[in-house]
């Protein structure tokens, strides 16, 4: 194993995981969509645009998500992740980096943004997610976690850059400063960190010797099934329901915690405070999630977490404690950290490797539309009855019957033994 001990002094894989954590950080998604909120006033001076026309720009960054993840799979698949992200960095850096040069109206800032979605779309999970799931396998639920954590560091990062310089130099700046940061971390990650397999240099998953490792999970002789055989399973579609579902319900109450507990008297400051503990958690979870992924059966550790999720708009719903109000914070943010990395996880687990990216993406496809769909819902339900009770009965119905579903989810093997036969 001297390629293993000279490649990677640390342990194993350590330069591809790290690649991924740093390009997870420096995604699209995480830079775009975050740092919408710091861009709203400034934008809003320079053009006389309404803060809801400049506010719809996410929506539109979520649909250019789909788009781009939809589109990109079966490219991952085929000619390999680190490809697919290269080209996708690139255009990323490149349509926000200009977009100060050509944005005067509101269609062209719409357009930049969507533009930036669709081409960044791989980075987004299913790129780097690929990547980790083929060089682990005993592991993998770990280092799924470990790599989802970098995406919650670049929610985290992009505001407090984009902010600095738009103090600096007004929005362009903004934009400017967020094509750096994408430059400096998240391309030099794809470049010279990130492998696509260890077979790429001659090692096995998880570092193990040559005469005693495990299948590669690649090989042609390993059982995989294909998108289409994928959407033929229940497994599948019981998948798009629940995350769906889930999605919805938690970001919904999520986006509108802030305003929800101003409306019941509590500060803004204090709200603030309750709801960013849920980044926190998130962070938690999926290190947390991630370790235990390795050792428990997905869907019954699933149904423990999302139970306890669910909890948490039980909470809200019928409680007006402010220490209550932060409990329910953290739970809900172990139920946002949770999601994402355990659909990969449970992907890899159902429908093998060889076409990860492709599956993955359609699954993830429709997280991110419940993620869109959430907050507007739950926002329109608040207009139409003025709180939020009725929203909050039908998330907690909705998060009922995910938990459910999970019990009904096959064993991992079912579909790849089918396969192989």
């Amino acid at each position: 194993m001297t390629a293993d001990k000279k490649r990677f002094p640390m342990f194993f894989g350590s330069t591809v995981v790290l690649g991924c954590f740093l390009g997870m950080m420096g995604s699209s998604g995480s830079m775009m969509f975050t740092s919408i909120g710091v861009l709203v006033k400034p934008l809003s001076e320079e053009f006389g645009w309404g803060r809801d026309e400049i506010s719809y720009g996410a929506t539109l960054i979520t649909f250019g998500i789909i788009i781009g993840l939809l589109t990109s799979g079966f490219l991952i698949d085929k000619f390999g992740a680190r490809r697919v992200l290269i080209v996708s960095v690139v255009s990323s850096i490149l349509v926000v980096a200009t977009g100060p040069l050509y944005v005067a109206s509101l269609p062209l800032f719409y357009t930049m943004l969507i533009l930036a979605a669709i081409v960044g779309g791989p980075t987004n999970t299913s790129g780097y997610a690929r990547v980790i799931a083929s060089w682990f396998d005993r592991r993998r639920g770990m280092f799924i976690g470990i790599n989802a954590c970098g995406m919650g560091l670049g929610f985290a990062v992009a505001p407090f850059i984009t902010d600095m310089a738009v103090n600096a130099g007004g929005w362009k700046a903004g934009y400017y400063a967020i094509g750096l940061f994408m430059f400096v971390v998240a391309l030099p990650s794809v470049l010279f960190l990130i492998i696509d397999k260890p077979g790429d240099v001659g090692l096995q998953v998880d570092g193990d010797e040559h005469d005693n490792a495990n299948e590669d999970a690649e090989s042609e002789t390993s059982p995989s099934l294909s998108l289409k055989q994928a959407m033929r399973t229940p497994t599948f579609w019981l998948m798009v329901y629940i995350v769906a579902a889930l999605a919805f319900a938690l970001q919904g109450t999520l986006i509108h915690l802030v305003p929800l507990l101003i409306d019941r008297g509590i500060e803004p400051s204090t709200a603030a405070l309750v709801a960013s503990s849920v980044g926190l958690s998130m962070g938690g979870a999926r290190l947390i999630v991630g370790y235990l992924l390795d050792y428990l059966f997905a869907p019954r550790l699933a149904m423990v977490v999302f139970s306890l999720a669910a909890l948490s708009i039980v909470l809200i719903l019928f409680t007006n404690s402010l220490p209550l109000y932060f409990l329910a914070a953290v739970l809900i943010g172990f139920g946002l950290g949770t999601e994402g990395d355990l659909m990969a996880y449970m992907v890899s687990r159902y429908f093998g490797m060889r076409n990860f990216a492709s599956i993955f993406s359609c699954v993830f496809s429709f997280y991110i539309l419940g993620t869109g769909a959430g907050p507007a819902v739950f926002g329109r339900s608040f207009v139409t009855y003025g709180d939020y009770t009725q929203i909050h009965y039908i998330s907690i119905g909705l998060m009922i019957s995910a938990i459910i579903l999970f019990a009904f989810l096959a064993p991992y093997d079912r579909y790849l033994k089918a396969n192989k036969e």
